[in-house]
């Protein structure tokens, strides 16, 4: 029988190939820890992020992923073969090796003592990365589960983002940088300086500097043989940063290099990090909302997402700062810590509203020092609930609403905040039409500022104005209505009719909205959209029976001059005097915060949609990427408060004071 030389190749070249991936990973292994080969593993989805440990180990801290540093912490060592190894990482020491707590997706990877540790296998892929799993179950990897710059956990291999690319450590040489900083002058708020930009065979990583934690030399310990480039990365608002001695796109020679870095304060940047997003503990801040007191006091109150995401998610609250200032220094000494004014509970809450609480919208009253906060809460994602159309199968569950009040206490002086209580079967009513028909499944507040009235007051408060995301019943179609109250958000009405359907409302499409009061008494509502804004007016035909119309809604980019690109952004409408502000992000993507104004006519026949989104000017806020914003008028009367969402993170929550009065009197 002649010998088939096809299969014959085709076993020798698998063999081969067999072999050369045995030999590929091979190199990356050692026998005991004392002969340990160092070794740097970066995600191949994200070839920036490393496996990591950060602080002091003693048993049970988690492995992250998070910005490569190569910094010691960032050195592993691979006890074993590639059939069965333990981890052991060069800050942790042999005492401590890498334990998953199973092998199903979700599974943390923590350092335990190195007799517990998990045995794992490691299988290369056609691209020359590696998954990394227990040893019996290669169906899943280590994985940046929940995103890059969070802890291992494991999910399905076939994920790239559980595929991870290895190389070995030359810890015979390093690259030494020196810093030197000047820190006087500096606000206390930004203690983040910014980064260094470390560039490794083509892959840039950012080494974030603290002014807190900062040395005065660090070593970093790269790859054999790597082509490498130090620049100066981006230096955070407040700070300047120079590189001295930089280099480009070569290796370090045999006894290392060292560079200089130099940092100081930028003292003509005003603006001020209220939060830097991630925290140390890989929790992001999200959605701002700011308010200026009766007697001064300016509050920042946002989310903290400790589930990482939305309601609906998990765990979520709302935290708050304040200037004790009054607002009369911004100089960064005048913010309180932060304080958790609502605390979500997570999925493990006795109550399904205390899960979590997001999306502030707040309005401090005009006359007494107290402040409302309404807050969306519960388990639901706001485009599943279904107020009005529960089954036995899918129980009633729409996104749900709170409140808390915020107080001053003339006694300690001292802000008091109450405890939230759920009023979301105060507000969703107010969408049933005669026949009992619920016209809104589910529902949100705008976050950020809710209006309240100058001119209107029936009984102890100024009328109070805020617009609702809104999903219509059955059809997942959003769109907006506006509510009121007379008693600072005790109780609530609808402004206006209800109408028949969908389309009657005051913005069908409409998302994320905001409203203001116009110099007459009418309101505004404008809600985000792509391009530029939904605006709408409704004019009143008495103003205690809260009785009048909508005019009807038009697109600023088709109508008028109030327009930018693509992105569709939650942003903020507020008035001073005869001036109108709205902020929004402007690039295609969301980027680029600007604040825009317009002033208005004495002649309240102007006050329509069509007008209103003509002739409008802009002011420049941010350079780089952002998002969400709120504006409040500070004490002086003369300038706005903007807080929004900046990179860097996703976001961190930045305050600028902006004195409008130099931009108006240039209009004289």
């Amino acid at each position: 029988m002649k010998p088939n030389f096809k299969i014959l190749l085709f076993i020798i070249a698998a063999t081969t190939c067999m072999q050369g991936i045995a030999q590929s990973v091979e190199h990356y292994f050692s026998e005991s820890f004392k002969k340990g080969i160092p070794v740097h593993i970066t995600n191949n989805r994200n070839k920036d992020y490393a496996l990591k440990l950060n602080g002091k180990i003693t048993g049970g801290e988690a492995v992250n992923s998070g910005s490569a540093n190569y910094e010691m912490n960032e050195i592993w060592y691979l006890i074993g073969n590639a059939k069965e190894f333990k981890m052991y990482n060069h800050v942790a020491g042999k005492k401590f090796a890498l334990k998953l707590s199973g092998t199903e997706s979700g599974s943390e990877a923590v350092m335990v003592a190195a007799n517990d540790a998990t045995l794992l296998k490691i299988t290369e892929q056609e691209d020359g990365s590696f998954t990394i799993s227990p040893k019996e179950e290669t169906a899943v990897s280590f994985n940046m589960f929940g995103g890059a710059g969070r802890d291992i956990k494991l999910y399905n291999s076939n994920d790239d983002g559980g595929h991870w690319n290895i190389k070995h450590i030359d810890t015979q040489k390093a690259l030494e940088i020196k810093y030197n900083i000047d820190a006087q002058g500096g606000f206390d708020t930004n203690y983040k300086i910014g980064n260094i930009a470390i560039t490794v065979d083509g892959n840039r990583s950012n080494i974030t500097l603290d002014k807190n934690s900062l040395p005065s030399t660090a070593k970093y310990y790269l790859p054999k043989n790597a082509k490498v480039s130090v620049d100066a990365g981006e230096a955070f608002h407040g700070w300047n940063i120079g590189v001295v001695g930089s280099i480009k796109e070569q290796e370090l020679p045999e006894n290392g290099t060292q560079i200089v870095v130099n940092i100081t304060v930028d003292k003509e940047n005003i603006y001020q990090y209220l939060y830097y997003s991630p925290d140390e503990k890989g929790v992001p801040y999200r959605i701002p909302a700011i308010v200026t007191t009766a007697n001064g006091y300016v509050f920042a109150i946002n989310d903290y997402r400790p589930c990482g995401n939305d309601i609906g998610f998990g765990e979520v609250d709302l935290v708050m700062r304040h200037s004790v200032a009054a607002g009369s220094e911004w100089d960064g000494h005048s913010w309180t810590e932060p304080i958790k004014i609502a605390d979500g509970l997570g999925n493990s809450a006795p109550e399904t509203w205390l899960v979590g609480f997001g999306d502030p919208a707040v309005v401090a009253d005009r006359e007494k020092n107290e402040i409302l906060v309404m807050s969306v809460c519960g388990n639901r994602l706001c485009w599943h609930g279904n107020y009005g159309a529960g089954t036995p199968e899918n129980p009633e569950n729409p996104n749900r609403m709170a409140r808390l009040r915020i107080k001053f206490n003339e006694e300690t002086k001292q802000w008091e905040a109450t405890q939230p209580e759920e009023v979301t079967y105060d507000i969703y009513p107010l969408f049933k039409d005669a026949d009992g028909k619920a016209h809104v499944g589910s529902m949100f507040i705008g976050a950020g500022r809710m209006a309240q009235s100058s001119m209107i007051k029936v009984g102890d408060y100024y009328r109070i104005y805020c617009a609702v995301w809104a999903v219509e019943t059955g059809k997942g179609r959003h769109h907006n209505y506006v509510i009121y109250s007379d008693d600072f958000g005790d109780s609530w009405n609808l402004l206006g009719e209800l109408g028949k359907d969908f389309n009657d409302s005051p913005a069908p499409y409409g998302n994320e909205p905001k409203c203001e009061e116009l110099p007459d008494g009418s309101v505004l509502l404008s809600s985000r959209k792509g391009y530029g804004r939904y605006f709408n007016v409704f004019h009143y035909s008495n103003f205690e029976k809260a009785e009048g119309y909508w005019d009807g809604v038009v697109s600023t980019d088709r109508t008028g001059n109030l327009k930018w690109g693509a992105n569709d952004t939650n942003g903020e409408v507020i008035r001073i005097g005869n001036t109108l502000f709205q902020s929004a992000p402007t690039g295609n993507s969301r980027s680029n915060v600007k604040i825009f104004y317009r002033h208005l006519s004495d002649d309240a026949t102007t006050y329509t949609p069509t007008e209103l989104s003509k002739e409008w000017k802009e002011i420049p806020i941010s350079d780089r990427g952002s998002a969400y914003s709120s504006m409040c008028i500070l004490p002086d009367g003369e300038s706005i408060g903007i807080y929004y969402e900046e990179e860097p993170g996703g976001y961190s929550m930045v305050y600028l004071p902006v004195n409008i009065k130099k931009y108006l009197k240039t209009e004289e």
